[in-house]
């Protein structure tokens, strides 16, 4: 036999080639490229593909196979004729057998997701939480430092910017003044993405999310919330919810490993102020 016939007859066929090459780019997509990316960032667990991002990925690999598989007549006939040889019968008893499962099993997937969309269906109501998960322990107590510095802070912002005779009043309007744009610039680069420049909940990932990213603008956010309540959603990320909150599941980041907690409350404050609303003020209780 010829070196050319003898690599024809090891060649892997063409229907093969083609499932195996789809078959490899959705595993890459789905599990190689996250686990590259954790390793790349040093991340402690993988960073998931965005489905949006999975379809778009596996239609271009669908449309690059048909393109090549049609390029020729050939192709088209060696790519389809293991299909039709299959659909037709004969072969040893396994393929024979695995063709009597499929036509089989087929009408009878077709079927089951026919009925299971068009059934009528009787569901008990659903359980409507109110409230939101329970804040806890550790995170009472805190509050945010930048939001109101002490005299002693604001005297020596008012010395290093040789503010002169300005009040303490004025001084601290003015420190917490800065510490909310340096948030706002910290939101835009870290949040943005997600939460959109104007904290709409509409950035330019949001579509990619199974669960969209909260609209802060909306009155029934975070404007409900005291601001350690929104230091701990962000210093701990969806991970950090506990089990009876699934109504409130959550794809966001556990900022803890990226940001120090100084950032996060001023971010918290770039927050508030980019929505254009102000956080919830905790109750005193009388004595």
């Amino acid at each position: 036999m010829s070196p050319q016939n003898e690599m024809k007859r090891k060649r892997v066929p063409l229907f093969w080639s083609t499932v195996a090459t789809v078959l490899f780019f959705y595993l890459l997509v789905k599990f190689g490229i996250p686990y590259v990316s954790m390793l790349i960032l040093n991340k402690p667990t993988t960073i998931p593909t965005p489905a949006a991002i999975m379809l778009i990925y596996m239609c271009l690999v669908l449309v690059g196979a048909f393109l090549y598989v049609t390029t020729s007549d050939e192709k088209i006939e060696e790519f389809s004729r293991p299909v039709i040889g299959f659909l037709k019968g004969g072969g040893s008893g396994i393929q024979q057998g695995a063709r009597l499962l499929l036509l089989v099993l087929f009408p009878l997937l077709v079927g089951w997701v026919f009925y299971s969309q068009t059934a009528p269906t009787v569901k008990s109501p659903a359980g409507i939480r109110i409230g939101h998960p329970t804040l806890p322990q550790k995170y009472v107590s805190l509050s945010n430092p930048y939001r109101e510095p002490s005299d002693e802070i604001v005297k020596k912002y008012i010395a290093e910017k040789s503010l002169g005779n300005i009040s303490l009043e004025d001084a601290k309007n003015r420190l917490v003044r800065d510490y909310t744009d340096e948030g706002r610039v910290l939101f835009q680069f870290n949040c943005r993405p997600c939460h959109g420049s104007k904290a709409d909940g509409n950035g330019p990932m949001a579509w990619g999310f199974r669960l969209r990213p909260a609209n802060f603008t909306d009155p029934g956010t975070i404007a409900t919330v005291v601001e350690q309540y929104v230091f701990w959603r962000i210093r701990e990320g969806g991970r950090g919810l506990p089990s009876a909150a699934t109504p409130w599941d959550s794809a966001m980041p556990r900022w803890m490993d990226e940001l120090t907690d100084e950032q996060i409350w001023k971010i918290i404050m770039g927050e508030y102020d980019t929505a254009g609303i102000v956080p919830r003020k905790p109750e005193k209780l009388e004595k």
